[in-house]
């Protein structure tokens, strides 16, 4: 067991002589560097600096108890949080991090989604990237069935507050729910189109900046973003094809 907690602490970041004093820690509840050095079975200047890194890095606290200092571990479920909070964190800013790639490198990337809120990352990345407008092909009544109502209505009005508007092309066969805000065009910041009645689709597709999203159906649960300035490109022209051959009604 604690060879894989050793790993999977290596894999944080921590090398393996840091990743067992915090184990070691964790096992006493508390200690100090001389115990921990006669532990480990490492020199005391040696642990010293090792204690330093952990309290830089936040898996180690220390409290001084008269002359002496006390090192504690960071609680398990303090770690959990730590790295659920680094994860957002991270999430938050993958778009800076997907600029900053793309200035440097030209070539496309995909990431694949699967499960019950894959369609999610999808919706959220167009929020974090489309600047003014986005556009996409879809079968309307794929959105409810994979992702849910209140969900789906939060994101609409995020969408407005943020003045991103949209352009749609729907299949006219498919039902789509009668409620204003899934059809109402100005108050939505939307233009909606109505594709040939002989057109059927299984899948979304989106274009907002130079990202491409793809959801298929809950039968599939799965989603896709692709980076790809070229072939944003091209299906945006695609699409501005298609629209001019669409109808309103």
């Amino acid at each position: 067991m604690k060879n894989n907690l050793i790993s999977w602490l290596q894999a944080t970041g921590l090398d393996e002589q840091r990743a067992n004093i915090y184990l070691t820690l964790l096992g006493q509840g508390e200690a100090t560097a001389k115990q921990i050095a006669e532990l480990v079975n490492v020199g005391r200047t040696a642990v010293y600096d090792n204690l330093r890194v952990l309290q830089n890095h936040g898996y180690v606290n220390m409290v001084r108890q008269g002359r002496r200092q006390i090192y504690l571990p960071l609680h398990p479920d303090e770690l959990y949080r730590k790295f659920e909070s680094q994860k957002q964190q991270l999430k938050d800013l993958l778009p800076d991090f997907l600029s900053l790639y793309a200035e440097k490198d030209s070539r496309p990337f995909v990431q694949a989604f699967q499960g019950h809120f894959a369609a999610r990352e999808v919706y959220e990345d167009i929020l974090r990237v489309a600047e003014k407008e986005y556009i996409y092909v879809s079968p309307s009544e794929l959105t409810l069935q994979v992702v849910d109502r209140r969900f789906i209505e939060d994101w609409i009005k995020r969408r407005v507050a943020k003045g991103i508007h949209s352009r749609s092309l729907r299949v006219k066969a498919k039902i789509v729910p009668n409620q204003a805000i899934f059809n109402d065009e100005a108050k939505y910041l939307r233009q909606i189109r109505y594709l040939p009645s002989y057109v059927d689709l299984l899948a979304s597709v989106y274009v907002y900046g130079n990202n491409i999203g793809v959801i298929s159906t809950k039968r599939e649960g799965s989603a896709f973003i692709i980076h790809s300035p070229d072939f944003a490109f091209t299906l945006r022209q695609v699409f501005d094809f298609l629209w001019t051959i669409s109808s309103k009604s």
